[in-house]
């Protein structure tokens, strides 16, 4: 058994697993995370053993930097089972101007050391979005810049004048138009068509193009250009015990560390441009994956030195 699991076969087969897992979970996975599947924790801990069994087996005959990597190596996969056994994960869920200290995961809700209250909430583009009017009659295609006081004049007649350009659509209890939010969720324009006496205004929206099909002698559609979201990022104010306290930003890739905590921006909400939701962490067993990386890295320097 201790040459089967000291063996460098074993060693490059685990390793080869390893490795598609990760590009798998990277590339093609849409579902739960591999990291959290039996299978997985079970090649971590073959690793482990291996790695272990190998420097077991050699014994005190291979020089100090030999065994500091391979120790580091088994610690660095232990400490990863730490952490995950002992993390804490949690969401939550704040809106603009209150604070609260209860986050939540599944039907459990845990009471945080701090207080979050969110500040601002606010969704950045690649580049400032752009609405445009497309119109398409007999085969020709044109397209105009959808300010309002524009106006189109058709070959087939009339004039088509836009009176309102909203970025996210909404309706009043007394069907009144309001916009929603300062960002690009449901963009629409409204314009007056007028030919032959008639005069009707319409609203056309990005996200349901063909509403009008047939109604007008031509075919007109509104799309948005440059809405790529690029980031959403929660400005809070973190109040915890002592009087410390931290005010911060927390984007999709710049978590904010308060208290031994870390708060990573996860969510918001189409419907309500002052909510966000944040993940809150707490990784226990971090210091022993930092451990192990100490070990290998003493290991590395050591053989530098050689």
């Amino acid at each position: 058994m201790l040459k089967f699991l000291s063996s460098l076969r074993l060693f490059f087969a685990l390793c080869a697993l390893l490795a598609a897992a990760f590009v798998y979970q990277t590339l093609f996975n849409r579902g739960a995370p591999v990291y959290g599947a039996p299978w997985f924790a079970a090649l971590g801990l073959l690793l482990a053993a291996n790695i272990a069994a190998c420097a077991f087996r050699r014994g005190f005959r291979v020089p100090a930097h030999h065994l500091l990597l391979h120790a580091g190596l088994v610690v660095v996969i232990a400490g990863a089972f730490v952490t995950r056994l002992r993390r804490f994960e949690a969401q939550l869920p704040l809106h603009k101007g209150e604070a609260s200290d209860m986050a939540y995961t599944g039907d459990a809700g845990y009471r945080l050391p701090f207080k979050a209250k969110l500040d601002d909430f606010r969704i950045e583009y690649y580049a400032e979005p752009l609405g445009r009017l497309v119109l398409d009659e007999n085969g020709s295609r044109k397209v105009f810049d959808a300010k309002p006081g524009l106006v189109i004049r058709p070959a087939s007649g009339g004039t088509l004048t836009v009176l309102r350009q909203v970025k996210d659509f909404g309706l009043t209890a007394r069907n009144g138009v309001v916009e929603k939010s300062p960002y690009w969720f449901n963009p629409a324009v409204q314009a007056e068509y007028a030919a032959k006496g008639r005069r009707e205004k319409l609203w056309f929206f990005s996200n349901f193009p063909g509403m009008h099909a047939g109604r007008l002698p031509f075919d007109l559609y509104y799309a948005v250009e440059q809405a790529e979201i690029k980031d959403f990022v929660s400005t809070v104010e973190l109040a915890g015990a002592g009087g410390a306290a931290l005010k911060g930003e927390v984007a999709v890739n710049r978590p904010l560390k308060f208290g031994g905590y870390t708060l990573y921006q996860t969510s918001y909400d189409q419907a309500d441009a002052g909510y966000t939701l944040l993940t809150v962490t707490r990784d226990r067993g971090a210091w022993v994956v930092y451990a192990g990386f100490a070990l290998v890295l003493t290991g590395v320097l050591l053989w530098l030195r050689k």
